[in-house]
């Protein structure tokens, strides 16, 4: 007898195809495509906002609310031949819709750039190296666009109450916010600002004078800390939000399994985490058409001329 297919697949195509057709993920799609393609966006090592914004942040919701949208008809979900881990594990598979929409959101973006904004001063890079650049560039955008969503099925599965992803979301926007440009203005180069600027799924690499024409600023200020290990930090997080949504209604071997997994990614990021701080650029650097100094990161920028 030939063994039983597992529904894992067939479930995750079925759930990815309703991310993709949520009004609101569409939404975000767009905007994200809409503010990526002129001036009127952030510079383009901050650019990485655009897709984590419209399409992590909306696609935290819309996992949410796909998650729970089954809590009506939880009686004949229970039912089915089907344990609820493989369901969440088909949601969490979903989430790739928006990893996906994120990479073709900073694909575009790059080919905007090439075509219409070439070339662009080397300063405009500051003290990042080509590799770290596209880590910024092309990873993290993605990654983040893949750990929102995931917490967003972590959120389902977990909160109950209304309004529940709405909050997160919030919470997620002010503390990357405030983690991610806050130290640029407290010294980013004591311990706790560089600790600070890390300990975030989403942070900011340059400051800029620009107002207007963003793509040549007169001075870039690179931020502290190293891009690839941030890269490692963040997609410990996605581990670690797709086991604690896993973890809702394991038993047995599963929950074993999933707790773990937990472990590991959970010394996976305590490890990237400190190797984001203490291997990364310990001081900021202003970079201009005159060069590149280190630089008093409590003392504001220049204003544009």
């Amino acid at each position: 007898m030939p063994a039983a297919r597992s529904p894992l697949v067939p479930l995750a195509w079925i759930e990815a195809k309703r991310f993709a057709r949520h009004p609101l993920f569409l939404t975000g799609f767009v905007l994200a495509l809409v503010f990526s393609g002129g001036e009127y966006g952030p510079a383009e090592l901050d650019h990485q906002f655009v897709p984590a914004f419209f399409v992590g942040l909306f696609g935290l919701v819309v996992a949410a609310r796909l998650t729970a949208s089954t809590r009506r008809s939880e009686a004949v979900v229970d039912a089915a031949p089907v344990s609820e881990t493989t369901r969440t594990a088909a949601l969490c598979a979903a989430c790739l819709v928006p990893a996906a929409a994120a990479l073709i959101v900073v694909v575009f973006f790059r080919l905007v750039l090439a075509i219409f904004y070439d070339p662009r001063p080397a300063y405009s890079y500051g003290v990042f190296t080509t590799g770290e650049r596209y880590v910024i560039l092309l990873v993290l955008p993605v990654i983040a666009c893949l750990g929102a969503p995931l917490l967003g099925v972590a959120v389902g599965r977990w909160l109950r109450f209304p309004g529940a992803p709405l909050l997160v979301a919030v919470a997620l926007f002010v503390w990357g916010m405030l983690a991610g440009y806050r130290p640029s203005q407290m010294g980013a180069s004591t311990w706790p600002a560089r600790i600070l600027h890390m300990l975030t799924p989403y942070t900011a690499w340059i400051e800029h004078n620009g107002s207007g024409d963003l793509w040549v600023p007169t001075v870039v200020r690179s931020l502290t800390g190293s891009p690839a290990w941030f890269a490692v930090w963040t997609l410990a997080l996605c581990a670690l939000a797709a086991c604690a949504a896993l973890l809702h209604g394991a038993e047995g071997r599963v929950r074993r399994a999933v707790v773990r997994a937990s472990c590991v990614a959970g010394a996976v990021a305590v490890t990237s985490l400190t190797l984001a701080v203490v291997t990364g650029y310990s001081v900021t650097h202003d970079s201009s058409s005159e060069g590149t100094v280190v630089s008093d990161s409590r003392t504001p920028l220049p204003p544009h001329p």
